[in-house]
């Protein structure tokens, strides 16, 4: 977490001392402050949204209008600015924060409660708040979104806005914010990099469809560190195209889990490579840790992937590999999956299973898992299962350490171990 903090700290310099040395070039201009007076704050560039008149008892549409002349009026800033959001609740509409803009560093200080319109049909588009083409941006302040996501949870449909979107955003941080009852998914990241998230809290009740707490996709270089995620759907989902990324810290429940995935369901997807998932707890989940493909997919690969020291309480399938993921019946194609998974590394998982299988790798028999690693297994069957065991389809890899339940892979298929040394047929 340091390190992470550290870097973004450097590229924060780099792009300060960029943005210095092209305003000695440019011609003056006085957009900036006359923007700054407006906030009526001469010399300022704190851009709070109240002065836009924006307020508690306006309408959704009165403070979306505020919110975006602030934000216009910053984004004209030679520098760094901040737009507040003060405490207090406010209604606001679909809303896009779009750049790039003129300074090199923008903040966007939410310290009091945004509520979405309630009904998904007055929010156009792919998200409730999307970020797009920022560069050095700041999301902070501690206040809430509230997604008003009730009424969309039963519609059978995908196309539900986002409560928070970053697009084509380039290194920021976004932290100590909380997001509830979103009606698709909390969060999501599209073709963004240097992000770091760490401190949030995403939630809503487990039979709400579809909320994932964190969903990327086509980004690289993400840190996710100390988010407490408790939906109705993945935790962090990790969708094609997504590459370096490093999640720690993670109190996932209840929820499905944390996943790789899905992958495969549309043609020309990008691969998923270097996935690095520790520290983590996962709490009364439909799933583990997870990878998961559609089958009759295109061909892709997921790679360089590793779990470890994560903490299991009543999961179901704490460790699963799933290449004939295909919820509610979706699928059109029964042929295997073409997406190739391989070195994958499962370690220092530990905890309890509400399921027979707590280890289920379940490969394409076309595309079988290559180089697929147990090592120090240590799960327990919950009082309401009588034991639990391991199951491997098409899958090749091997086992080192404490191996419970009985490994599925390698020489000691079907044999507990302690360290490697237990006589075969013992359980540790």
């Amino acid at each position: 977490m340091m390190a992470s903090s550290m870097l973004f700290k450097i590229a924060l310099i780099g792009f300060l001392a960029l943005a210095t040395a092209s305003k000695k070039e440019a011609p003056p201009a006085d957009e900036s402050s006359d923007s700054t007076a407006s906030t009526g704050s001469a010399g300022s560039n704190s851009f709070d949204v109240t002065k836009f008149s924006a307020s508690t008892s306006g309408s959704a549409s009165a403070n979306t209008k505020a919110f975006l002349d602030a934000f216009k009026a910053a984004c004209k800033v030679k520098g760094q600015s901040t737009i507040l959001v003060p405490k207090g609740t406010f209604k606001l509409g679909q809303i896009t924060f779009e750049g790039p803009c003129q300074g090199s560093h923008i903040t966007f200080d939410i310290q009091g409660t945004l509520e979405a319109p309630a009904d998904a049909k007055e929010i156009p588009g792919n998200a409730w708040i999307e970020f797009d083409s920022l560069h050095e941006m700041v999301v902070k302040g501690g206040g809430i979104l509230d997604g008003k996501g009730q009424s969309s949870w039963p519609l059978e449909t995908h196309d539900k806005p986002i409560s928070m979107r970053f697009a084509k955003c380039v290194v920021g941080s976004i932290s100590d914010i909380s997001i509830k009852d979103s009606k698709f998914f909390h969060m999501a990241l599209h073709h963004s990099q240097g992000l770091i998230f760490e401190n949030i809290k995403l939630s809503a009740p487990g039979d709400s469809k579809n909320t994932d707490g964190i969903h990327l996709s086509a980004s690289s270089n993400i840190t996710i560190n100390n988010v407490d995620i408790g939906t109705g759907d993945d935790c962090i989902s990790i969708g094609p195209g997504t590459n370096n990324v490093k999640i720690s810290g993670v109190k996932c429940g209840p929820g499905h889990g944390i996943s790789i995935g899905s992958l495969g369901k549309y043609k020309g997807e990008e691969n998923v490579a270097n996935i690095h998932v520790s520290g983590c707890t996962i709490n009364g989940a439909t799933n583990g840790v997870r990878i998961k493909s559609w089958p009759g997919s295109a061909a892709s690969q997921a790679s360089n992937i590793v779990f470890e020291d994560i903490t299991m309480t009543n999961v179901s399938y704490p460790i699963i590999i799933d290449q004939k993921y295909c919820p509610n019946g979706e699928c059109t194609t029964h042929a295997p999956s073409q997406v190739k998974i391989s070195d994958v590394t499962f370690k220092g998982i530990k905890g309890t299973s509400n399921t027979p299988i707590a280890v289920k790798l379940d490969c394409s028999e076309n595309s079988p898992c290559q180089n697929v690693k147990l090592q120090d297994i240590s799960l327990k069957p919950m009082a309401s299962v009588d034991e639990i065991t391991s199951l491997c389809t098409n899958v090749h890899g091997d086992v080192s350490g404490t191996q419970s339940p009985d490994p599925c892979l390698g020489a000691n298929a079907g044999k507990s171990t302690s360290s490697g040394s237990a006589p075969p047929g013992k359980k540790s």
